[in-house]
């Protein structure tokens, strides 16, 4: 099979997800103001959904974070949770030194402090290695983005057609060929913001989405 990122920009698509029927509309308009043909235009095609869904899950595969020696996969969610819990985590750990290394050991200050940083670093990273790719992962009971929105393909790629779509805040935007193959993922909902990882973080730690059925 031809690698899709081959495929001449004048032979791509683009294919969004927003989160309503309005904000389809909205789309569509802006893009009809932007010169684009009504022909080129299509919303809510059932076809797109399936290849909103392989887009998805393409983008799940390319970014992830894999650890062959581990035998370890993470998503970009989860390897997002893993950095900033294993940095919060450490950062706490050097704070506590300062004080732990208050404590007399018959070593100079200084000395102790570097021993209980240490320790505190490595208690941290261990925390983040452990809590973060959990708590930062996508729950199960969060439908795909091809299922939740509703789509607008259309029959154009250009990178100013690229910009307008993706200041509409989309849950998704893809680069796609003419049959719906993936090719790359132009924007995704809250696409590598930290304040929205620490955010998803904190509701994750307070949620039990793995409760025992009947």
């Amino acid at each position: 099979m031809t690698d899709p990122t081959f495929i001449p920009e004048a032979e791509r698509e683009l294919l969004v997800v927003l989160p309503d029927q309005a904000a389809a509309d909205a789309a569509r308009d802006a893009l009809l103001r932007a010169g684009v043909a009504e022909h080129e235009i299509h919303v809510g095609a059932e076809t797109d959904t399936v290849a909103a869904l392989r887009a998805e899950m393409h983008e799940e595969f390319s970014r992830s974070w894999f650890v062959p020696n581990a035998a370890v996969v993470y998503t970009k969610e989860s390897a997002r949770g893993l950095s900033i819990l294993s940095f919060v985590g450490a950062g706490i750990g050097i704070v506590a030194a300062f004080f732990f290394a208050l404590i007399d050991f018959g070593w100079s200050y200084w000395i102790q402090f570097l021993v209980f940083a240490l320790v505190g670093i490595t208690f941290g990273f261990t925390i983040g290695m452990v809590a973060g790719p959990a708590l930062g992962a996508q729950r199960p009971t969060q439908a795909p983005a091809g299922v939740r929105g509703t789509m607008l393909r259309v029959s154009r790629d250009t990178p100013e057609l690229r910009k307008l779509l993706a200041d509409l805040d989309p849950i998704r935007l893809d680069e796609v060929s003419q049959a719906g193959h993936p090719i790359a993922t132009i924007a995704t909902e809250g696409d590598d913001d930290p304040v929205d990882t620490a955010k998803d973080i904190v509701a994750n730690a307070d949620s039990d989405d793995y409760h025992e059925t009947r």
